[in-house]
């Protein structure tokens, strides 16, 4: 192996929402927030995290044979990265592009809860208001706009009639129009249509949320998370197509068994799950989640502040899960007892790589990891460092 260094109860939802505020630990207590924009931890700071990393991630590399992975750790606006390849070439670096896929989701809420606070979209506003050129099913007229975000729509995970074959997949065969058309034909969830619905992840309806929001923001999805979000942030690596400038640095993807595997296609729910990025950018991305108001040396949009804000706090605990679920976000709440805080993390899956954003807000601490193996249990290792990264000893 090759390295380089380069809410579960509701009792516990106050301290989740003012968590979900998105403030740095430092304002937390009473001080500025300290951390230099995109400055690097220091050598001492970096060794001292590398025995964790070592521990959680780079034994997962050897015994999951990933072919290439790539941790990025802000603590406080300081950035480090360690980078594995655990079979043979170069490790990955801060700049590898890698598929970040589902999490996607929470670019396309914080653009809803923009969308929220400019009074260009309602929260409970029913589906067919939205889409009036539409003749809904009765029960899927009435799903809102936050349903679709929070998972409580009863949308599968994908339409059941998307082309079996991945490559047959892509938005150029199964189009915007067959995914609305589907959406259309689709009678809503169950036939007393319990609104909301239970729990059910679902690309389909983030996907759903996308187009309505690119709708109603007047813009293309791709062109609004690059105005609103990416730009803003200087994250010149992240985008749902990679121009012909930055191919050069496109990781390719493994699938379960380590075979090499096509790139994502970009569907017709690209809300969902279609944008490609670094470690960088990325942590770029968890340091606004945190509420820094400086990020890459520019100050961070107040509506982009406020917009991860809502995004973030805590709507419901699903039945018989562990965590509580935000717009897309998902909140792993802990053991207070234990002396645990909040993780709020979005996991990113496809064909060929696995991915997770975490961000500790009790440590102002941002996590992103980037394999290229699928499903190689990179998302709990995020919140395990999350969880595991100390402060104290970075000091």
């Amino acid at each position: 192996m090759a390295r380089s260094r380069i809410g579960r109860h509701l009792r516990h939802w106050p301290m989740l929402l003012a968590l979900a505020a998105g403030v740095p630990a430092a304002a937390q207590d009473g001080g500025a927030w300290r951390g230099t924009p995109a400055a690097a931890m220091s050598d001492r700071e970096a060794d001292a995290l590398r025995p964790v990393v070592d521990r959680l991630v780079g034994q997962a590399v050897t015994e999951e044979a990933i072919p290439g992975l790539i941790v990025g750790v802000s603590w406080q606006g300081r950035r480090s990265y360690f980078g594995y390849a655990g079979t043979g070439g170069p490790p990955f670096g801060p700049d590898t592009i890698v598929e970040v896929g589902s999490i996607t989701k929470v670019f396309t809420t914080a653009l809803f809860a923009q969308a929220l606070r400019e009074g260009r979209m309602q929260a409970e506003a029913p589906l067919r208001s939205l889409m009036p050129e539409r003749r809904l099913a009765a029960c899927t007229g009435r799903i809102t706009p936050l349903q679709l975000a929070d998972f409580r729509s009863g949308m599968p995970e994908l339409p059941p009639d998307v082309p079996r074959d991945l490559a047959q997949r892509g938005i150029d065969t199964y189009t915007a129009r067959d995914f609305l058309d589907w959406v259309a034909r689709w009678p809503g969830a169950g036939e007393d249509c319990a609104l909301p619905a239970p729990y059910r992840y679902s690309n389909a309806s983030i996907g759903l949320l996308g187009l309505l929001v690119a709708e109603r923001l007047g813009a293309p999805w791709a062109e609004l998370v690059r105005s609103r979000i990416t730009a803003p942030l200087g994250m010149g690596s992240t985008a749902m197509r990679v121009p012909e400038a930055q191919r050069d640095r496109v990781a390719q993807g493994h699938g379960p068994g380590g075979r090499p595997v096509m790139p994502w296609p970009v569907f017709a729910w690209y809300a969902a799950g279609a944008l490609r990025s670094t470690a960088a950018d990325m942590l770029a991305f968890g340091e606004a989640a945190l509420g820094h108001p400086t990020v890459n040396g520019a100050p961070v949009p107040p509506a982009l502040t406020q917009a991860f804000r809502d995004a973030m706090a805590p709507i419901y605990t699903p039945e018989g899960r562990s965590f509580a679920q935000a717009m897309a976000w998902q909140v792993e709440t802990g053991d207070p007892a234990a002396g645990q805080h909040p993780v709020f993390m979005k996991a990113g899956g496809t064909d060929g790589f696995n991915s997770v954003i975490a961000v500790n807000p009790s440590k102002d601490l941002a996590i992103f990891i980037g394999a290229s193996r699928a499903q190689s249990g990179i998302p709990r290792l995020g919140v395990m460092l999350a969880r595991q990264v100390r402060g104290d000893a970075l000091r």
